[in-house]
């Protein structure tokens, strides 16, 4: 059995991840979407998973501040709900960095990479989950993972099995991944 404390367990995606490893057997504790809670909330646990947004704050201070106080938690783990315009469309390339990426979503995503940043130079064991395409359809039961493809869609059951599924048996470790349904 795994200590996980789920950041954002109020929302969607964080609600289905702490059901699925609930259901599964592991101690979960569930953290709305305090950010300010994050460092102590975390101790003992051995996985934190995050997936927290404050809109009113500025998106790289507040993702900055919320990947610092996990790597700083003593957590074993950290599994971060991340976008995916931050996944490579090729060899260094991401989506945002596509000419006519919106300027007006900008900001929230250079926020999420500031995080990201922030776990990149930690020495935590950490991983950032998104995924590839659009929340919606039916959950397959299956998922797999995937590069960049806004056809592709992913249920938030699926997900959750998913960052589940890594929590159990590790297979990515200091990166970013993409996930869609199978």
């Amino acid at each position: 059995m795994t200590k996980i404390v789920v950041f954002g367990a109020s929302g969607n995606a964080g609600h289905q991840i702490a059901t699925l490893a609930q259901t599964r057997g592991h101690e979960v504790t569930r953290v709305g979407r305090v950010p300010g809670l994050t460092a102590e909330s975390a101790h003992g646990h051995d996985v934190a998973v995050s997936s927290v947004v404050d809109l009113a704050r500025d998106p790289a201070e507040f993702y900055r501040e919320a990947a610092h106080a996990l790597t700083t938690s003593g957590v074993g783990r950290i599994i971060v709900v991340g976008i995916y315009t931050l996944l490579e469309t090729a060899p260094g390339v991401r989506v945002i960095d596509d000419p006519d990426f919106p300027a007006e979503h900008r900001p929230f995503c250079l926020g999420h990479a500031a995080g990201v940043e922030v776990l990149a130079a930690s020495g935590t064991d950490w991983l950032v989950m998104s995924p590839a395409g659009n929340f919606g359809g039916t959950p397959t039961g299956r998922y797999r993972v995937s590069g960049v493809d806004p056809s592709d869609a992913l249920t938030y059951e699926d997900f959750a099995l998913a960052v589940v599924d890594e929590i159990e048996a590790p297979a990515h470790r200091h990166t970013q991944i993409g996930i869609a349904s199978a």
